[in-house]
């Protein structure tokens, strides 16, 4: 065993023996008891439902918002960087501008900009759509993200030797083409570490989408906390760090391996 790996495994269970040791000094001779509401509401906190018979709500809902703002920001993202490095002057300076006014917005900000400026019905052609909660949580978190992703995006088109560019261009390449064809093929394993870091950022985020009213795994705590007691709260919101950290940490040690590997091949 590596010794990354060695501390990797030490760090995990490091911190799950530290919420446990905290759980039992909070609660003592109580904590058996703390164990067996977290195990009979932990269904609930999962996904939102009773005996795991539905997905959507609770901590399920946190992931599933985390992809889908992280999908919708990765697309948004990649055009943005494009015109971060566009060769026109006055596109690569608006898509600046635009990029650092997202990245300096506050999350909980925009949050709540996306709770009160987005109507709850939208008329397109006729046709009456219902903006949730869910929806306007997923729309919110994905305007920083993409401030993120570009400027990665962006970094990592820098990050390609000029020579690239030279050559293909001696070669009879279009722009368009050469970075289609040589430079991002070149560029997104340079990106990646950054991605799945802005990813678990972004993951480690959707904990704020509790004020938009999305049954996320907090507001559904709330709940267990007001149905089982105030003598519960605690436990239950170890019991949702633990959540986040069982999901977050893989990524960060994935994270760091990839940035490893990536520094060996240079």
């Amino acid at each position: 065993m590596s010794k990354e790996t060695t501390s990797a495994t030490f760090g995990f269970f490091g911190v799950v023996a530290a919420l446990l040791a905290v759980l039992l000094t909070l609660y003592g001779q109580g904590t058996g008891e703390a164990l067996r509401v977290l195990f009979d509401r932990s269904s609930l906190l999962l996904t939102g439902s009773s005996n795991f018979s539905g997905f959507g709500g609770g901590f399920s809902a946190n992931v599933i918002i985390s992809v889908l703002s992280m999908a919708i920001a990765l697309v948004c993202g990649f055009f943005l960087g494009g015109a971060m490095v566009s060769p026109n002057a006055m596109v690569r300076s608006v898509a600046v501008v635009f990029m650092n006014l997202l990245r300096s917005s506050p999350w909980l900000v925009v949050l709540y900009a996306m709770l009160y400026l987005l109507p709850f019905n939208v008329s397109i052609f006729g046709h009456h759509i219902f903006v949730s909660p869910f929806l306007k949580a997923v729309i919110g978190l994905s305007f920083p993200v993409t401030a993120y992703i570009a400027e990665a995006f962006r970094n990592g088109i820098h990050a390609v030797p000029d020579g690239q560019w030279e050559s293909a261009r001696a070669l009879g390449y279009r722009r368009g083409q050469i970075l289609r064809l040589i430079i991002l093929p070149q560029a997104f394993p340079l990106m990646l570490p950054n991605l799945m870091t802005t990813y678990a950022m972004l993951f480690i985020g959707t904990s704020l989408v509790v004020v938009t009213g999305t049954s996320d795994v907090l507001s559904i705590g709330k709940t267990v906390i007001a149905s089982d007691g105030d003598d519960y709260a605690a436990a239950v919101y170890l019991y949702i760090l633990l959540l986040f950290f069982l999901f977050a940490y893989p990524l960060a040690t994935w994270t760091r391996a990839l940035e490893r590997s990536l520094s060996k091949g240079k």
